[in-house]
């Protein structure tokens, strides 16, 4: 009776894994290569997986990428480094449990990258790192159990970060630190049961952080430490 129990779990389990359909993506720029336009589009239904990689770098400039998702279990990666500038990537997820991760690093400047999440349980990372400067990053978030990160650090200036987050369970954190300066970063937070949580530390000054919660039930919480000076905080709850 045991091997018949066992025989049966592991044709449902071949049979969930022959049915489950995954698709991949890998867009890589690289080696001085500029003015390029990459369209990537993945929809399917159902409990599958999209996964999008997208990466840029070694001085690539002034390229365009634009990664459409549909379905469930949305995962897009974004990495643009070693002096890569002036690019601009498009994120559009539409469904439930979406990932997405940006890394900005390596004095990549000015680049332009818009991120829209529809649906629940959405996660969005994003850093901006290590003399990276100019750089505009706006970040959507639709629906329920959104989370939101942001972090800035090792002398990366002049970056504007802008969060908006509409629905229940939302929670942004936003971290600036290392010689930081003259950051700007604006969340928007629209619903209930808001958390907001703002670092700003070792030497960062002159940066704007300004935090907007509309809805019921809203935490906000914010530190500046370690010779950070000239920063302002706004928060303001409704």
């Amino acid at each position: 009776m045991r091997k018949f129990v066992l025989l049966t779990a592991a044709c449902l389990f071949a049979v969930f894994a022959m049915a489950q359909t995954e698709n991949k993506s890998s867009v890589s720029i690289s080696g001085d290569s500029d003015d390029n336009e990459v369209v990537v589009k993945q929809d399917i239904d159902g409990d599958d997986v999209n996964v999008s990689n997208v990466d840029i770098f070694d001085e690539s400039d002034e390229n365009e990428v634009k990664v459409n998702q549909q379905g469930e279990n949305l995962d897009s990666d974004v990495e643009i480094s070693y002096e890569s500038s002036g690019n601009d990537v498009d994120v559009d997820q539409d469904g439930e449990d979406h990932d997405s991760d940006v890394l900005i690093t390596e004095e990549s400047m000015a680049n332009d990258v818009d991120i829209t999440q529809e649906g629940e349980d959405n996660e969005s990372d994003v850093t901006i790192a290590d003399d990276s400067w100019w750089n505009d990053v706006n970040v959507n978030q639709d629906g329920e159990d959104n989370e939101s990160d942001v972090l800035v650090y090792t002398d990366s200036d002049l970056n504007t970060v802008d969060v908006d987050q509409d629905g229940d369970g939302l929670e942004s954190e936003v971290e600036i630190g290392i010689l930081s300066d003259l950051n700007e970063v604006t969340i928007n937070q629209d619903g209930e049961d808001h958390e907001s949580s703002v670092f700003i530390f070792v030497d960062s000054n002159s940066n704007t952080v300004d935090v907007e919660q509309d809805g019921d039930y809203s935490t906000s919480d914010v530190e500046i430490s370690f010779g950070s000076d000239g920063n302002m905080i706004e928060v303001e709850q409704q």
